[in-house]
């Protein structure tokens, strides 16, 4: 029996409180000055994860496998990328929405292979969210989704949904940036990251 991602998550992840049934002239009235609700997340980044030897490792994933990946980035070369670890456990299609929870920030995404030691896959579009989807054909085959900010900083919700492979897109060939004036070259995630300092 195979085991989930998310039962190998932490156990020291914060839950969400409960709603509770409040006086406030019958339940399931909304009230004015409940604050707003909090993001939900399954996974938070741990830093460093700024190179492409270190990611945060997120173990093996298959079909049926959602997970919500939470985190904060910079433009700047204090926290350029957030890279996280992954190994398909049959072969699937990744499919992501990646979203800043406030303010305008541009994000975008790629998909680092480890064993050719570049980017084969990028999203970066000029707006601030993105979203695709790409097949890795391949059992336990290693990959690495990484978050990084065109312009602005933010928090930001990546959602990811694991699903049975369609070969709509291969992950693999060098992906090449249509975004040419970044302040943080896509060059730098597998230069590594020795001597610049962290923010987080």
């Amino acid at each position: 029996m195979r085991t989930s991602l998310l039962t190998v998550l932490p156990l020291g992840l914060a839950l969400l409180p409960l709603a509770g049934c409040y006086e406030c002239g019958g339940c399931g009235t909304p009230d004015n000055d409940d604050p707003p609700p909090v993001a939900y997340y399954d996974i938070w980044e741990l830093e460093p994860n700024d190179d492409g030897c270190c990611p945060d490792s997120l173990g093996t994933t298959y079909i049926g496998d959602t997970f919500v990946i939470g985190g904060m980035i910079r433009d700047d070369l204090y926290d350029p990328y957030d890279g996280f670890g992954l190994s398909a456990g049959e072969p699937q299609d990744v499919e992501f929405f990646l979203e800043p929870v406030a303010g305008g920030a541009d994000l975008d995404l790629g998909v680092w292979d480890p064993l050719l030691g570049e980017f084969v896959l990028l999203w970066d579009s000029p707006y601030a969210t993105e979203s695709g989807r790409f097949t890795l054909p391949a059992t336990f085959t290693d990959y690495q989704l990484v978050v990084m900010s065109y312009s602005g900083d933010a928090e930001y919700r990546l959602s990811v949904w694991i699903e049975p492979p369609t070969f709509f897109q291969l992950a693999g060939g060098a992906a090449h940036s249509e975004k040419m004036d970044r302040p943080v070259p896509l060059a730098g995630y597998g230069a590594g990251s020795e001597g610049i300092p962290d923010a987080d």
